[in-house]
């Protein structure tokens, strides 16, 4: 396998150079694709293994993302599925799978969008946290009809809070950005009428992973009797959660938070867990669906309940 290509994207994931979970999952599908048309394996089994190696190697760059996870195991299953008579055949089926995932999940974010507008009132004022590529196509949609502002935190300690404000402020959307800790004045000072986030991962229970602070903000939310959604693909929903294994949270590098001193332990969790009962919904390609439904939603989208 080439793996330079897998290499470069292992990197670019682990250093944050790809954000996002779906921007990760797809860039981890792109590379093993890419790599696996670029394979000098002799026999089909040398491109099996190095398929297998590949996709284990891009999958340790971010473990605790399910998104990738899924995307990663989606390839490796319908790849185990073909008995490939050459490895030829086989570098063209990767590829051809690889842009098939790239292009469902590109149509999965048009619908999320789509739904997720409709929530959006004209006047409605939105706080977002980090960045998620759902929640910024919502308030793109929703933008084109109806009349929205925008506050968006500056998500710290790497402040992903800025690109959202970018991206916010380049669309000619109404955006503020505050630090963190202004939340719940925020909330009542400017009248906030939802909470929009993303979602790195969910679990069966309903409860969502994101960035460090949203189980704040969603507390917060509920103080203030503010609806609280988490705008996400089905993809994001992880199954092995089903029989009890833990979702784990990241622990980044102390030197994000760019400040030592001696004798000063540093801990640094890259997420946090919202439970469910402080979620309003998901918004997702399946509908709006409240936490304790998502499960069953998730069984169903993916065939799991079919004998």
């Amino acid at each position: 396998m080439a793996i330079p290509t897998v290499d470069k994207t292992y990197a670019d994931i682990k250093a944050l150079r790809v954000q996002g979970a779906v921007r990760v999952a797809l860039a981890a599908v792109a590379a093993l694709g890419a790599a696996a048309q670029q394979s000098r394996a002799r026999t089909v089994k040398e491109f099996e293994t190095e398929l297998q190696k590949g996709a284990h190697m891009l999958l340790s760059a971010r473990p605790t993302e399910p998104a990738l996870r899924n995307g990663l195991r989606f390839l490796i299953a319908q790849a185990r599925k073909q008995k490939f008579g050459s490895v030829a055949e086989g570098r063209a089926f990767v590829a051809r799978l690889a842009e098939r995932f790239k292009q469902e999940v590109l149509a999965q974010q048009a619908k999320i969008a789509k739904i997720g507008a409709r929530e959006i009132s004209s006047g409605d004022v939105i706080l977002t946290h980090c960045h998620s590529n759902n929640v910024m196509n919502v308030l793109r949609e929703a933008a084109k009809r109806k009349d929205i502002r925008v506050i968006c935190t500056e998500s710290r300690p790497l402040y992903q809070g800025r690109i959202t404000a970018a991206e916010l402020a380049a669309a000619h959307i109404p955006v503020t950005m505050v630090v963190d800790n202004a939340v719940h004045t925020i909330m009542h000072q400017a009248n906030v009428d939802m909470v929009m986030v993303g979602a790195d991962a969910i679990t069966s229970s309903g409860d969502l992973i994101n960035k460090i602070g949203t189980s704040i903000i969603a507390l917060c939310a509920y103080d203030h009797d503010i609806p609280f959604y988490s705008v996400s693909g089905s993809h994001k929903f992880d199954p092995l959660t089903l029989w009890g294994a833990p979702e784990p949270i990241e622990k980044r590098p102390a030197a994000e938070l760019g400040w030592s001193h001696g004798g000063v332990k540093i801990l640094n969790p890259a997420f946090d867990v919202t439970k469910a009962r402080f979620i309003s919904a998901y918004i997702t390609e399946l509908g709006v669906i409240p936490p304790q439904s998502l499960t069953m939603a998730a069984w169903e989208a993916f065939g799991l309940g079919r004998r």
